[in-house]
């Protein structure tokens, strides 16, 4: 089984894979297509666990695309199989980190910095999971 990350936004949805324990960008897709797309790569992954990126105000209070983001979760519960689990994630910062992180490689962030920001919580997300498993 696997772990897909989302990092939803209005226009466009950034993805993720874990595979052994590291994060990969995989695909941007359009918003409007979400519904429609998603449940294939659900099924065709393997995924049993989707990571979400929840983009809340500096200050930890709950901003508006935090609502968005969530209300787009409810409707992904009721499409895809009900045994997936859904594990919210801080994603502040993620787009600022992956916009550096390409720059020296002469990416363009505009093209490719959905995917890229899902990665960099999904590792996060990876590595705190790791952590506990480690611990003595």
């Amino acid at each position: 089984m696997s772990t897909l990350a989302i990092d939803y936004g209005t226009k466009k949805i950034g993805l993720a894979i874990a595979v052994e324990e590291i994060a990969f960008p995989i695909a941007i897709i359009a918003t409007k297509e979400a519904f429609s797309r998603l449940p294939k790569i659900v099924k065709e992954r393997g995924i049993n666990t989707i990571v979400i990126g929840i983009a809340n105000h500096m200050d930890g209070t709950t901003s508006e695309q935090a609502i968005r983001t969530r209300e787009f979760q409810k409707k992904l519960q009721n499409i895809l199989p009900k045994d997936i689990q859904y594990i919210e994630w801080d994603e502040r910062l993620t787009t600022f980190e992956a916009k550096n992180s390409m720059d020296p490689f002469g990416k363009d962030p505009r093209k490719a910095i959905d995917d890229v920001a899902a990665s960099i919580f999904l590792q996060s997300y990876l590595d705190s999971t790791q952590k506990s498993k480690n611990t003595f």
